[in-house]
């Protein structure tokens, strides 16, 4: 069976209806003057947006929250994901390295990555589970200079010749090009030559890399 995301937030709205007194309380509780523009939700005659529910996050960040749990779980993502419109702005936090590379699950249950640091990047984003990595090496230069950051988007689908974030069993955590996905994995990079490849068996995840971020648009949090 296909995932319809418009059905599934039309039955997570109407759940959220009920339990939070009806279509004209739960739309005062969004900031509408009353419940019409929930009905028209729930029947489909408007769509759930990504532009909804990030106007939902603004006002109501739990709500958005329970709007998109069982979405997020049923795409494989972590519940608490909250969707942004296209060419919107937002903080994307920058994730630490540890023991030579990024943690083994970047993202827990909740709404913040394992690893996340003090630091964020104002970047546009539609990857609700994007974050920020430091480049260390310099096998991507000229496109990917040590001391910038990558901007990692787990929610795309990396295709051949696409920039990822690999990271191995052994903790390394490797930013490459992506060559062959046959009998297991090849990388390359921009400044040399080498070929590196690995069973798929040696491979925790890949992740595809959207663009380079310079270093001056990282700020502290706090």
């Amino acid at each position: 069976m296909s995932f319809d995301p418009q059905e599934q937030r039309r039955r997570r709205l109407s759940e959220l209806a009920e339990t939070r007194g009806g279509k004209t309380a739960l739309g005062r509780l969004l900031g509408y003057r009353d419940g019409a523009y929930i009905g028209q939700l729930l029947r489909g005659e408007r769509p759930i947006n990504e532009k909804t529910l990030a106007l939902w996050a603004e006002r109501q960040p739990d709500i958005a929250r329970q709007m998109v749990i069982g979405e997020a779980v049923s795409q494989g993502l972590p519940a608490g994901a909250i969707p942004v419109p296209p060419g919107k702005q937002r903080e994307i936090v920058v994730v630490g390295k540890v023991a030579g590379g990024l943690p083994e699950r970047i993202w827990n249950d909740g709404d913040q990555p394992i690893g996340a640091t003090d630091r964020v990047g104002a970047v546009i984003s539609t990857d609700p589970l994007a974050f920020l990595c430091e480049v260390t090496e310099d096998s991507m230069v000229p496109k990917y200079v040590p001391g910038d950051f990558a901007l990692v988007e787990p929610g795309t689908e990396p295709e051949l010749e696409d920039d990822v974030i690999v990271r191995l069993h052994t903790g390394e955590t490797l930013l490459k090009r992506l060559l062959s996905r046959r009998n297991g994995y090849r990388f390359g990079s921009y400044n040399n030559s080498t070929v590196l490849s690995f069973p798929s068996e040696d491979v925790t995840w890949i992740y595809y890399v959207a663009y380079p971020v310079p270093r001056r648009k990282i700020k502290q949090r706090w």
